[in-house]
């Protein structure tokens, strides 16, 4: 199974208690997954096609607890490689009627409504149920470990639009993009994922992406370390191999024994141990860490003066 069917595996096993979010769950799953039928005399009849035997259980149990008349069938696409999908049938009786008014799929005429009505999630729980129902039945998250993308398609704007203002009243801010062929809500950022998951009640799924963001820090903050500790490193190779060149050089021109006595020490010790850090050069000389900084820094200096002064000389011979 993919990360989004465990998704949706978990969100079909939520109890949906209050009669206001059955409503709004069943009125986002009948418009992201739902056909109506128009059979002619004010009759019609609404069919669901999900993918998920979970969620077509949910959807059901949701129906009939409203008093909805509905049969079920599983059936397998002719495309290649196509799993079982659950085709669930309204009847077009008078209660299966009312389920649909309620849910505004149809008015009191019996005539297909094209739009949501904002009423129905006009409560942050039913909002809540709207985002849950629609997820079940179009919505797909990547899972941890790769680039995170969340999105639920709709078959238009409208109800796009709808989706992310019920997100967008608890915190949960979703792009909204049109396509061609349909609408969807979406967000590419790993926190509103976790955020979107953890208000759906997809609590384990949640726990899996904020348990791969920590380990993402941990590794992304482990490389910062290693890489400043590589570049430390490389300075203090340098820095090493140009103080003891210099102090060759003073060496090779006779000018190391008119220096200071503190410089001369200190350039002893480098040149005795040339793989030392400037903290250890410190502890082997009782020296502060500065101080035998700045005196390797003099000793280059003099050996940098040494060589512009001896150039022209170089240069007229």
């Amino acid at each position: 199974m993919t990360f989004s069917s465990n998704v949706r595996e978990e969100l079909a096993h939520l109890q949906i208690d209050r009669s206001c979010c059955r409503i709004a769950y069943l009125a986002a799953a009948l418009r992201g997954a739902g056909t109506l039928h128009l059979t002619g005399q004010s009759h019609v009849h609404a069919e669901l096609d999900v993918g998920s035997h979970a969620v077509a259980r949910q959807i059901l149990v949701a129906l009939r607890s409203e008093g909805a008349t509905c049969g079920v069938q599983a059936y397998t696409p002719e495309r290649l490689g196509a799993t079982q999908r659950v085709l669930i049938v309204l009847a077009e009786d008078a209660a299966t009627a009312a389920v649909l008014q309620l849910t505004r799929v149809i008015d009191e005429a019996g005539r297909p409504l094209l739009t949501i009505d904002p009423a129905i999630v006009q409560r942050d729980c039913c909002g809540v149920a709207a985002l849950q129902g629609a997820f079940a039945v179009g919505g797909s998250v990547t899972p941890p470990g790769k680039s995170p993308l969340l999105e639920i398609r709709t078959h238009g704007v409208d109800f796009a639009e709808l989706l992310q203002s019920c997100a967008a009243r608890i915190d949960v801010h979703l792009r909204l993009r049109e396509r061609p062929r349909w609408c969807e809500v979406m967000t590419r950022r790993r926190s509103v994922v976790q955020d979107m998951l953890t208000v759906m009640g997809v609590e384990s799924a949640a726990l899996d992406v904020a348990e791969d963001d920590v380990l993402r820090s941990a590794r992304a903050d482990a490389n910062r370390r290693a890489n400043f500790d590589t570049a430390n490193l490389t300075r203090q190779v340098a820095a090493a191999r140009s103080q003891v060149a210099a102090i060759t050089s003073l060496i090779a021109a006779g000018q190391l024994e008119h220096l200071s006595e503190h410089l001369r020490e200190t350039a002893a010790v480098r040149l005795e141990y040339p793989d030392l850090t400037l903290s250890e050069l410190s502890e082997r000389t009782g020296v502060a860490r500065p101080t035998v900084a700045a005196r390797l820094r003099r000793i280059v200096e003099l050996a940098d003066m040494l060589a512009a002064a001896d150039q022209p000389r170089r240069l007229r011979a």
